[in-house]
Order: C-alpha cells, then structure tokens, then sequence
C-alpha cells in the first residue's frame, strides 16, 4: 500500500516543484518587459503633465474623471455612446469619433477595464498599456506596443 502511494505522490510532487520554477517562455519574459516598459513610459508621461491626477487601477491602467457624470456604470455587456480621441504618448492622434457607439465587450481591454469605473454623463482621460491596446501588432497608425491615450466623453448625444 505504501508503494501504492509513493509511486502516486512522487509525480504530483515532481509536477509540483516543476510548476513553480521560474517560467522561461520568452512570450512572458517579453511581455513582463514591454509591461515595465510601459509603466515608465506613462509615468514619464505624468511627470511632464502634473495636471494630471489619475487613478491607476490594479491591472494598470490609468484614468482621471475629468467631469463626474451621475449616470450609471457600464458593463461588458452595455451599450456605451461616446466622443473620443485617441492619441499616443508624443500627440499623435490616431482616431477620433463624435457619435461612436459599441458593446463595451467588444472594445480593447483598456475600455472594458476602465470604463465601468466611470458613471455615465462623465469625461475620462485614460492612459492605456500596450498589452491592454493592441498589444505587439500595429494598427493603422498605431504602432507596435505603443501605450495609448483616450479623452472619453460619455455624454455623447443618445447617450
């Protein structure tokens, strides 16, 4: 019995101690750099606009109420109206809508994090990390890993 035992709890222990090694996939390694990347890059970014007072949420994005609305919150599944422009950390402006309309669901992961923080009727200034954007693809004039800025209006007509 005993045998029994040992020959079943020897395995798990192996997997076990394995499965706590320190990971070496590149993919994580990559992406755990790009992320401090990032962050010093939002951080430089806020250093040269202390205007700017955020609030970071624990996934790492960063976002200020400009304007407190005293609608409801969001979710994955509603419907949201906004106007917005997005730039990147240098000005560019690579998208802006004033009537844009969409399933938060469905949006980057920076919106889906955010937003349902922020009741209807309010401004928002968000400043998103790549791995929450795009991510390692580029695109239209989004580059690559590229951390990206979003001034929301949820006040949008129909909204």
């Amino acid at each position: 019995m005993k045998k029994i035992l040992f020959l079943i709890l020897l395995p798990l222990g192996i997997c076990s101690f394995w499965s706590c090694t320190k990971s070496t996939d590149p993919e994580i390694s990559n992406a755990i750099q790009q992320s401090k990347t990032d962050d010093a890059a939002i951080q430089a970014y806020l250093a040269a606009h202390p205007e700017i007072t955020n609030v970071k949420d624990t996934l790492g994005c960063y976002y200020q109420i400009t304007s407190q609305g005293a609608g409801t919150y969001p979710t994955l599944s509603s419907t949201i109206k906004v106007s917005y422009t997005g730039t990147l950390l240098d000005g560019t402006v690579f998208d802006s809508s004033t009537n844009f309309s969409a399933v938060l669901g469905t949006l980057i992961y920076g919106w889906q994090i955010v937003l349902p923080h922020v009741p209807t009727g309010s401004k928002v200034l968000m400043l998103i990390p790549s791995l929450y954007g795009y991510g390692t693809s580029a695109n239209g004039k989004i580059p690559a890993n590229s951390v990206l800025i979003f001034n929301i209006d949820t006040t949008a007509p129909g909204a």
